[in-house]
Order: structure tokens, then sequence, then C-alpha cells
């Protein structure tokens, strides 16, 4: 789901993946006797081999559409029940429930049930008991393990126990460093690439020229897709305080806020608004910059490999010719990679059943049949296939979310999507590097006030320098004060010191 952050979230206050994980979690025992043919084992399977019946909770966020409720009570449910025994109930809660709210209640309070996370609340919430430890449950995911890669399995992983089973398997590497450009609005100002700043300058002049009513960049953070223009390092971020130089052979961190290499993107962050190209109402409007590239009134965003195809989607909608190309504005760093998952699923420390989880999680990515089941419904229904497996949507419903599932081994395409681009993105990670950084899982509990008070300062002084807001020279020296303030020497100390032990066990 990273992956996701940025200054877009910053700026906004915005709703950040809750991800709470914990330790824990206990298995029915429930046996009376070897001579009762139904006791049960810790697993909550039957002495005779068979699956005792079990209930799972599956909480999934945003909105349930009526397709899904109906299947949930169906098909989903039938299926589910034949292959392990279960009935599974579906709960949507509203996205601004992920970063806490009935989340963290549903965890509090003892409920049995399981949703999605990401590494950095994994974190925070082991500490606190409220994840099972799935570790002993690994084995039910090995059709799941076969999909999606050990480095996406070791990203959720503490001290040696997997606290959430990755799921999906889609290209991650160089995620947002890449600018997706609207080609066709490239072509139309005769241009045919952009593999440079200087080109993509040119473009929205050009684009703005004949179209003032465009923005030209849909977003607020571009220090990925500028890095071959303020730095020969090749980034890659750890959260937003942190760096890695991907091209040194060591254990270094780089403090990026009192960086130069922030110096120079801010730079060229402030020479973008004041160009126009961030639009002057970004500062106050975050959320109007999706809406306007979702609605084609954008020039360029920050691009993933699927992006392409996921954003041509919504846009051609309201633009039916629009056509989406990544490119870099340099080349020469390989891309990196944290993993292949799209999301990972934790489990309630409560639950009665967590293998019976895990083996739910290892349906969604078992094979091509429960695949389209769970991502596109019921064939004939739902949608068909032609001859060359191309999908048609017969009802535009969302099930269990595209996103989550995504599989590059399973995934269906429609026939709006050209051949080339699909043999480009299941080639896309072909050399990525994965990240010397992935597996790596802060504890923040020794800095974690001070934690608190540099996300204060981000969001107040930081993130509005580096999205260009304000001037560098203007408003740094206040922002690198109260940096110091809040304790960004300690906080980058303590990183430093867990990275540095971390990576040399990595390394023995």
């Amino acid at each position: 789901m990273f992956g996701k952050k940025g200054w877009l979230g910053l700026l906004m206050t915005a709703v950040l993946l809750l991800g709470a994980c914990s330790q824990g979690g206990g298995a029915t025992t429930t046996g009376t006797g070897g001579s009762d043919a139904n006791s049960t084992d810790a697993s909550g399977n039957e002495a005779s081999g068979e699956l005792a019946p079990a209930k799972l909770k599956i909480v999934l966020y945003g909105d349930e559409s009526n397709r899904m409720k109906e299947l949930a009570k169906t098909e989903f449910y039938d299926r589910i029940k034949q292959e392990i025994n279960a009935e599974v109930e579906f709960q949507f809660l509203p996205w601004t429930e992920y970063a806490g709210g009935k989340t963290d209640l549903m965890l509090s309070t003892g409920e049995d049930f399981a949703t999605y996370t990401d590494a950095n609340y994994m974190v925070k919430s082991v500490a606190k008991g409220l994840y099972a430890d799935l570790t002993p449950y690994t084995e039910a995911s090995d059709d799941l393990s076969r999909t999606v890669d050990e480095a996406s399995f070791k990203a959720f992983q503490l001290s040696g126990k997997q606290y959430a089973i990755p799921v999906g398997n889609k290209p991650n590497s160089a995620e947002f460093y890449s600018v997706l450009v609207r080609q066709d609005l490239l072509e139309e100002v005769g241009m045919s690439e952009v593999t440079s700043l200087a080109q993509l300058e040119e473009y929205y002049d050009k684009a703005h020229a004949a179209h003032p009513e465009l923005i030209g960049y849909a977003g607020v953070d571009a220090r990925r897709m500028l890095l071959y223009d303020y730095t020969d390092k090749n980034l890659y971020w750890q959260n937003d305080f942190v760096a890695l130089d991907e091209s040194a052979q060591d254990d270094r961190i780089i403090n990026w806020f009192e960086s130069e290499e922030f110096k120079k993107y801010a730079g060229l962050m402030r020479g973008w608004y004041e160009k126009g190209i961030i639009p002057k109402y970004a500062a106050t409007n975050v959320p109007q910059l999706q809406s306007d590239w979702n609605s084609g009134k954008a020039m360029f965003w920050a691009g993933t490999a699927a992006r392409p195809f996921e954003g041509a989607a919504t846009i051609s909608q309201a633009v039916p010719d629009a056509k989406l190309v990544n490119y870099f504005l340099g080349e020469g760093r390989p891309k990196i990679s944290r993993g292949t998952y799209s999301t990972a699923f934790f489990v309630s420390s409560a639950a009665k059943d967590p293998e019976r989880y895990v083996m739910f999680f290892n349906l969604l990515q078992k094979d091509q049949e429960l695949y389209d089941l769970f991502a596109y419904g019921i064939e004939g229904t739902d949608y068909t296939l032609d001859e060359n497996d191309r999908i048609t949507r017969l009802t535009t419903d969302s099930l269990i979310p595209d996103w989550l599932l995504m599989n590059k081994n399973f995934i269906r395409f429609d026939n709006s999507v050209p051949d080339d681009f699909i043999a480009e993105y299941k080639a896309w990670d072909d050399g990525a590097v994965i990240s010397k950084g992935a597996g790596f899982n802060f504890d923040n509990t020794p800095v974690k006030n001070e934690e608190t008070k540099l996300n204060g300062v981000l969001t107040e002084y930081l993130a509005p320098i580096g999205s260009g807001f304000v001037d560098y020279e203007t408003g740094y020296p206040k922002a690198l004060e109260r940096l110091k303030a809040a304790g960004i020497d300690k906080y980058i100390a303590e990183y430093q010191k867990q990275f540095s032990a971390w990576h040399a066990e990595q390394n023995q």
C-alpha cells in the first residue's frame, strides 16, 4: 500500500498508514484427550487432520461496494469455507481509522481480526503486544511465498520473528523516482521525450503556453524525481529524516535536513514554485493537486512502474486520448527496491487461530483462479476474458482492493494497455538492487519524545521549505534552530547506532 508518504501527507496532516504489530497471539487448544475424534491441536486442526471450523474478521479500508457485499456473503464466503473451513467477515472502515481511531480501539480491547500494516508502525506496535507472532505459521503461506520475494518477508520481521505476512508482487523499484508525463500533451507541443530537468521545464513552458488552464506538477515532493540534478549520490529514504547512499558500501546514514543535498533540492523546488510549475494554491490546498491530476488538469506527476496504466484509467474518463509515460531525468544509477510487496497483513494478538488467518492471506495469492475471484469477481457476471486473456470489466464495483492484491504473475490487463507496456512493466525490476536498509526497522522507543517534536518541526518549518513554498535562505535558520531544539542530534545518533548494529549482523 509505501509506500506511499512525503510532503503530501505532511502538509495536509494526512492519513498515515497505521500498522500496529505485536507479539504474542495464542492458538486455540480445546482438546480433551486422545480418544476424542474432534479434539484439536495447537493450530486449531482436528486430530483427524481435518481443519476445525473457524471464524475470521478481515478489516479493509475505504468504501465497500454493493458487489463486494454480495460476494462476501456468497461466492467469497463459499470458496473460503471450501478452501480453509473458515467463515470470513469483511469489515470496512474509513481510511481515517487506519492511523488510529477504531483500529487502535479494536486492538486495545482485544478483538479477533486482521488487517494491513507497514513496517514503521509495526515497530511501534510490537512493543505494545498488539500483534500475534506469526513465525510458527509461515508454512501456511507456502503458495504466497512462491510469488512474493524473501526481502518482502524480511521487511516485516523483528528479531527474527515474522509479525506480518506480505501480500502482492509488483515492481516496486524506483518508486517516485521517475516523472510520469502526459505523453499526449508532450507530443502536442512538438516534443517526444523528457530525459532531463531542462527538457521537463521546456515541456512545461510549451504546454503552459498552449494550455494555461493546466497546472504543471501535481505534487509537492520531488526529491526522488530530481535526484539526478542535485546530487551524485544514489539516495534512498528510510523515512523523512534519514536517507542512505546506496552507492556507498558502508552503514552511514544521512541526516537529510542538515545535508547539502537538501539545500540544493530546496532551491530547485523554490524555482518551480516561483515559475508556477507547482501552483500557488498548493501551499494551502494540497488535496486539490490530486483532484487536478485525476481530472486531466496536470502535466506530470511522480511515477511508478504501474502508474501509466493505473493513472490512465482515471484520467481517460476526462481526457479519452490521454497517454502516460514514465521517464527518468538522468541515468547510470541502479533502481533501488524495498521488496515487491503491496502491503502486509498482521493478526491481532487476541486472535484464536492465527494460523487460519495466514491460510487466508495465502489464498489471496495462491493461484490465478483465486486471484481472479477476489480481484475481479465472477467470470461472465463481473468480467469477461478474450482469446488473449485481456479483461473487460462488466462492473466497476471494487472488490478486495486491486492495489492490495496486485501481483504481476496474475494481474489482468484490458485492451487499452499496449503489449509493449505490459512487457516493460513486468521487466521493470530487472537489474534492480535491494536497498541495504531493506528489512531494518527502527525502534523509536529511546527517542519517542524527540520524534514527536521533530514531526512537528517537519510539518511547520521543513516541509514548506522542501516544497518551495518558503525560500531556503529565509526560512532555514529558524527551521534548523527548531530542529536542534527538538532533538535531531539525539535522534540521528540513535538511528545510526541501531542501523550500524543491524547492518553488521547482516554482513557477518
